[in-house]
């Protein structure tokens, strides 16, 4: 059998631009391919905002641009403005079932919408693909999910650089413990098999040890999730998001309270000593550059004034702290 043709390094990227602007909204552009995920742009909020949309996209547009769009689950601090974002874009939009049904009673093409169920391999471009993980949504301490809970999935990239591939997952949600390696039974009764499972396939498909950048949140009760991704993957970064939502947020005003790590001291005290640094962001619209050289930040002035927001700093807003400070870990973790 003839070898697979590779890749064509004269136009391969030459890193991952990734800008966090709140929840687990993120915008990565990887050379000239654009990829959002989720894109809430205020909560709580029932209906899209199609007026701030087109701001925010106006301001990613300054480093990028969208060609496509990923949704984690359907909550409403994550999904309410996805279709929004379908429809502005044009963009090919991957979610449940569930959400590809919401989409199309938003007025995009059935065709634009691509339902998934984990295990697909997604080729975006000549250099980067997305492989789709079933993951579990968060639960309480001391519960066990057992199945059934909303439809959430994970995304893992990577990208063929000049240099080296690029390796990163992102979660929008996800629980810890006896969840992650017992099966999920969907709501049409299939079995969706087994978070860390379902990451090994994934991960063995892509031909890959492990991967580099881990996004995952939420922010409360993510040590357990850790302790198992962190070893399992070789993870040399941790990004945590999902935070600064909680009692809603003005993506204008700025992150209304920090992520503050010693909020969580077992999750620190374990990426301490498994020698994972914690990369967050201080305020929307921060951005990180990752490479071969590694992962670190990026200034996006450019992008905040567009929004109305500081060069650095907090924003205009009164930054406050967070209403579940000292309820961010379990008893026993």
């Amino acid at each position: 059998m003839a070898e697979p043709t590779p890749p064509p390094v004269d136009n391969a990227p030459t890193n991952v631009r990734m800008t966090w602007f709140g929840v687990t909204n993120w915008h990565y552009q990887v050379g000239e391919l654009g990829i959002l995920l989720d894109g809430a742009v205020g909560y709580p909020a029932r209906d899209p905002n199609p007026a701030m949309v087109a701001k925010v996209h106006d301001a990613l547009k300054l480093k990028g641009d969208i060609d496509v769009v990923l949704l984690g689950h359907l909550h409403g601090d994550h999904s309410v403005d996805t279709p929004e974002w379908a429809k502005q874009t044009g963009a090919q939009y991957y979610g449940s079932k569930s959400a590809c049904a919401e989409a199309v009673a938003y007025g995009i093409a059935a065709n634009k919408c691509t339902a998934l169920y984990g295990g697909e391999k997604v080729q975006l471009n000549d250099h980067v693909t997305m492989r789709v993980v079933r993951w579990v949504h968060s639960i309480g301490c001391g519960l066990l999910q057992n199945g059934g809970g909303i439809e959430t999935f994970g995304y893992l990239f990577t990208a063929q650089t000049k240099e080296k591939t690029l390796t990163w997952y992102v979660t929008d949600s996800g629980a810890g413990g006896k969840d992650l390696t017992t099966d999920q039974i969907d709501t049409d009764g299939v079995n969706r098999g087994a978070p860390l499972t379902n990451l090994s396939r994934a991960v063995r498909d892509a031909g890959i040890d492990g991967f580099e950048v881990w996004q995952g949140g939420p922010e409360s009760r993510v040590v357990n999730q850790a302790r198992v991704v962190v070893p399992a993957f070789g993870v040399k970064y941790f990004m945590p998001h999902h935070f600064g939502a909680r009692g809603g947020f003005s993506i204008t005003n700025g992150l209304h309270y920090p992520y503050v790590e010693d909020e969580m001291p077992e999750l620190k005290k374990f990426l301490a000593t498994a020698q994972v640094p914690q990369l967050y962001s201080k305020n929307y619209f921060d951005a990180f550059v990752y490479d071969a050289k590694g992962l670190r930040p990026d200034t996006n002035a450019e992008v905040k004034l567009a929004m109305g927001l500081p060069a650095s700093g907090v924003g205009l807003g009164v930054q406050g702290t967070n209403p579940r400070a000292g309820d961010m870990e379990c008893p026993g973790d």
